[in-house]
């Protein structure tokens, strides 16, 4: 089984939600975000976010290749989306030939900036910032007898093999993340990609 993850703009989710129901994608589901781009293009755009949408989905190994080659020309159409797999089953046992990873950092609320920046400075070209609410047993607390989950911020990288690395790292060391409750990384093996602009220009 394959985890895909499209990641466009705002307000095409429907449209490849239908792509991936009529191939016969499992699980399909929707949520915001917001992208971040390198500093020179954010300067151009006078933003620091674009509004964008994340859709998620599973599906057979054997549709994907079909899956994905009937939403590459949409992702073509609509601009600045990418749309990439992950097997669900991967343990690490085996090394893959592979040319992207997908990163995911899971920080406080309003620290997710900061890890896209460090990412950034290191390589990264891009990132979506999604928010959240923890469960973690210790970081709940009682209002009104009310649990509060603290919110959280997740982001989603798409970063070339070699850069995880330095990234990981970088992020790792300047977030604190040594410490208890700071957030975690982790990543996972990419093994199609469609629309994405080159990481090297």
């Amino acid at each position: 089984m394959q985890l895909l993850r499209v990641i466009m703009p705002r307000g095409k989710g429907s449209e490849f939600m239908k792509i991936l129901k009529d191939d016969g994608a499992m699980g399909i589901t929707c949520f915001y975000g917001y992208g971040s781009a390198t500093s020179a293009i954010l300067n151009a755009l006078h933003t620091d976010r674009i509004r964008k949408e994340i859709v998620m989905a599973i599906m057979d190994e054997e549709k994907s290749k079909k899956i994905l080659d009937d939403i590459k020309e949409k992702l073509r159409q609509t601009n600045t989306a990418i749309a990439f797999t992950s097997p669900l089953d991967y343990k690490g046992e085996d090394e893959l030939n592979i040319e992207y990873v997908a990163m995911y950092v899971i920080v406080d609320r309003q620290e997710g900036q900061k890890a896209v920046k460090i990412a950034q400075d290191n390589g990264a070209k891009g990132a979506t910032l999604v928010h959240g609410r923890g469960a973690g047993r210790q970081q709940k607390s009682i209002l009104l007898n009310m649990n509060i989950e603290p919110e959280k911020d997740i982001v989603i990288m798409l970063v070339k093999k070699e850069l995880m690395g330095p990234i990981k790292n970088a992020i790792y060391e300047e977030m604190n993340l040594e410490d208890e409750n700071k957030g975690i990384i982790y990543s996972l093996p990419v093994m199609e990609v469609r629309g994405l602009i080159e990481q090297n220009n």
